[in-house]
């Protein structure tokens, strides 16, 4: 069945970005392992696992920590994307994904189709899927293909593993009719590139 006739609910860019960090927490500690620990450890345990997503300041917080790690990342993602939940992500949709537009993930013989990534990347899977973090998916509408934004390695490794039963798993997904480079049908140029070329 495809990602477009799941359960689609809409959820705000804060659960998004949570999400994200929670993916992210191992490079957010060697970012801030610099620092003595007593300062941020409770601080970021509790912005993670016990987030309010209706307090305005722990979600900013959350989004300069996320700017910390992934601001070139984050500049390229289309400013107008909606976001949804969508439950659920199964082995049948894994032909709708795409790995990222990066050069570590690109080949010129296929257009990033998962399947075929998986097959040219040695990955390890390292955790069972139902302990994932959300996965971050994104695309031009339901219909697809879906660019992982965040996940390549969990979705490639488990995807080479040739394991079956990727059940229950809800992803996140952001739609934009705007182009985005990480997109790689979209063939576009980075947003730097397009500032100086005006």
């Amino acid at each position: 069945m495809p990602l477009a006739t799941m359960q689609w609910t809409r959820v705000s860019v804060h659960a998004v970005v949570l999400a994200w960090l929670r993916a992210e927490r191992g490079r957010l500690g060697e970012l801030l392992s610099a620092t003595p620990e007593m300062i941020w450890l409770s601080g970021l345990r509790a912005l993670l696992d016990q987030a309010h997503l209706d307090n305005a300041e722990e979600n900013r917080a959350r989004l300069r920590l996320l700017y910390m790690i992934r601001n070139l990342f984050m500049i390229e993602i289309p400013p107008d994307t909606e976001w949804y939940k969508v439950q659920n992500l199964t082995d049948n949709e894994v032909d709708e994904l795409r790995a990222i537009n990066s050069s570590d993930w690109v080949s010129p013989a296929d257009k990033n189709e998962l399947r075929r990534v998986a097959g040219r990347k040695t990955l390890t899977l390292d955790a069972a899927p139902s302990s994932w973090e959300t996965p971050i998916l994104w695309s031009h509408d339901r219909n697809g293909p879906f660019t992982i934004l965040e996940g390549n390695n969990r979705l490639t490794a488990y995807t080479a593993s040739g394991q079956h039963g990727l059940l229950n798993i809800p992803v996140f997904v952001g739609l934009s009719p705007l182009a985005c480079i990480w997109h790689i049908l979209d063939n576009c140029r980075p947003l730097m590139q397009d500032l100086f070329a005006r």
